[in-house]
């Protein structure tokens, strides 16, 4: 009877452990996403930060300016993260980091970000022969006229460049940028 009764026991035991295991393994861990997503933000800030270094602006766009501006526009999930820019340098020009919300802002910056927000395509076509170099996350950022989106591929992040946009915009785009793009949209 007693071995019966330490059975029992120990088969009350295993289910309840296997129930609380099956509980946490079920709850996300704070610190793996976070990192996760930490990583995935030190990335898109190192992309932007190469696409500035690899894309020439018209010298009228640099001439008169003292700092380069990168911005965001919206919400943007890794503003911290882009203020390790700041300082750095791109075309002899010490970098600043600004955070906007109205599109007229950001006429003055040379790279914008876009993040969430509405009406992504007015904002577009009211910077499409700005001297700026747009970027976003966006579905069809490019389709609509943005010059380099962010994809995520195979847990990977990549870029497509639409190289009409940046004409558009005055920018000329290094071959050697080109030649990491997952697609170029528009005549080289």
């Amino acid at each position: 009877m007693r071995i019966s009764g330490l059975n029992a026991v120990a088969h009350k035991l295993l289910a309840v452990t296997t129930v609380v295991l099956v509980l946490l393994l079920a709850v996300p861990v704070p610190g793996v996403a976070d990192e996760t997503q930490k990583t995935e933000y030190r990335i898109k800030t190192a992309f932007l930060y190469n696409f500035s270094r690899f894309i020439v602006w018209p010298q009228s766009a640099l001439e008169d300016r003292s700092e380069f501006s990168l911005c965001t526009l919206g919400d943007t999930l890794f503003k911290e993260q882009l203020e390790t820019l700041i300082g750095k340098t791109v075309h002899n020009k010490a970098i600043v980091v600004k955070h906007f919300y109205q599109t007229t802002d950001v006429l003055h910056c040379h790279l914008v970000f876009i993040g969430k927000q509405e009406g992504l395509a007015d904002t577009l076509w009211a910077l499409k022969e700005q001297p700026i170099l747009t970027v976003s996350n966006a579905d069809d950022f490019i389709e609509q006229g943005g010059i380099i989106q962010f994809k995520l591929v195979e847990n990977k992040i990549r870029f497509r460049i639409n190289v009409d946009a940046a004409k558009n915009a005055g920018l000329t785009i290094s071959s050697k940028l080109l030649s990491l793009a997952i697609n170029v949209t528009g005549s080289r």
